[in-house]
């Protein structure tokens, strides 16, 4: 039963639109004296075998009685909205459960898009497949369609992408993983010397990193756009009002590292730099050099977690420690399975929130350092 299950698990990796199985053949060993002909008909005849025996293991997982035991969880999500998301959230639940070391059922539901009519199809899907614990990988537009259905009262779904603090009401079945970029900038704001500028892109989440850094900040100060392609930086970095500032990097891992090399060449010295989780990544420490990094702080809702499930993830495909969605998934698949009695993972979900911890780190020549929690 552990094998078949192994095997189930493995080949949901490699899950797009539906479940797709790769059947590869053992290996023939090949006599001299046979005639390739011979040879060729075995091979067939091989795989055929192989294909039957483990369409066979398959059609027995699928179509068996599932045990009262058995854990069941599905992951809906919009492929097209957050496609480069679905495969490592993915791989971040199988890898718990395999580690959980029980029984389980995983099964995707792809609506593509955020509309009503493709999410109440997959819902449709889902709920006949008896599914009642969620992992729902959707935006502010697929939860507000959710949270007007009718008749999933008996659904839990957990939201990793989503902050409470960003609905006006919610389901009591509804429960939040997203992080609190408020609570970042709130941290980091205690770090300004109150002459600040701001660089952001222009985004779903660079507009809100930008309303959230204007209502955290008593002075906002500079706000300036960086645009995807062809910026002036010498242009950019010959304003004035930059110096001697709190810089606030409200950009993406290139862009950040981009800009902190430009403050560098055009000789302009912030007073300190600060980011939010968007730049708690080692890249950014291959992308920029170490003067570049001179009092740059950042913030990261991320807290440690058993070695082994950190490693496990790692080896298929997620990363827990600095993907901030992959840890907010992991926390959700955990809290379906233990609740809030988990030892591995000591992050718990307080009032339908994951109550992250805020750590501050400074970088350093080799990486990030911590320096303060909360």
């Amino acid at each position: 039963m552990k094998n078949l299950l192994f095997i189930f698990t493995i080949s949901l990796l490699f899950i797009g639109c539906s479940i797709k199985k790769e059947i590869i053949s053992p290996l023939i060993e090949v006599k001299k004296d046979k005639k390739i002909e011979d040879v060729n008909l075995e091979v067939i005849k091989e795989k055929k075998v192989v294909q039957r025996e483990i369409k066979d293991e398959f059609t027995t997982i699928e179509n068996m009685d599932i045990d009262l035991n058995v854990k069941k969880i599905a992951i809906i999500f919009p492929s097209n909205k957050i496609g480069r998301y679905a495969n490592s959230t993915i791989n971040t639940v199988n890898a718990f459960l395999i580690h959980n070391n029980e029984a389980f059922q995983l099964e995707t539901f792809d609506t593509y898009t955020e509309n009503y009519r493709s999410i109440i199809t997959q819902l449709g899907l889902l709920k006949q497949k008896g599914f009642t614990k969620v992992i729902a990988m959707f935006t502010k537009d697929g939860f507000d369609i959710l949270n007007n259905l009718d008749g999933i009262e008996n659904i839990d779904f957990y939201f990793p992408l989503i902050n409470k603090e960003e609905v006006l009401r919610y389901e009591n079945n509804f429960i939040f993983g997203g992080i609190s970029y408020k609570e970042q900038l709130n941290l980091l704001k205690h770090l300004s010397n109150h002459k600040n500028t701001m660089f952001y892109i222009k985004s779903y989440l660079g507009d809100k990193l930008r309303k959230n850094y204007q209502q955290t900040f008593a002075n906002p100060g500079v706000i300036k756009e960086i645009e995807r392609a062809n910026n002036r930086y010498k242009y950019i970095m010959n304003d004035g009002r930059i110096k001697g500032s709190t810089v606030i990097l409200n950009t993406p891992i290139v862009k950040s590292s981009i800009i902190l090399s430009q403050l560098t060449a055009f000789d302009v010295y912030p007073y300190r730099v600060l980011s939010t989780q968007l730049n708690y990544d080692p890249l950014l420490i291959k992308l920029t050099q170490a003067r570049d990094r001179d009092n740059l702080f950042v913030v990261s809702s991320i807290s440690e977690i058993d070695n082994f499930i950190e490693e496990y993830t790692k080896l298929l495909g997620s990363n827990v420690t600095y993907e901030w969605v992959d840890y907010s998934t992991l926390l959700g698949v955990n809290y379906f399975i233990n609740e809030n009695n988990s030892e591995l993972i000591k992050t718990k979900i307080i009032e339908n929130q994951v109550d992250y911890e805020q750590k501050l780190y400074k970088g350093t020549i080799y990486g990030f350092e911590e320096v303060f929690s909360n």
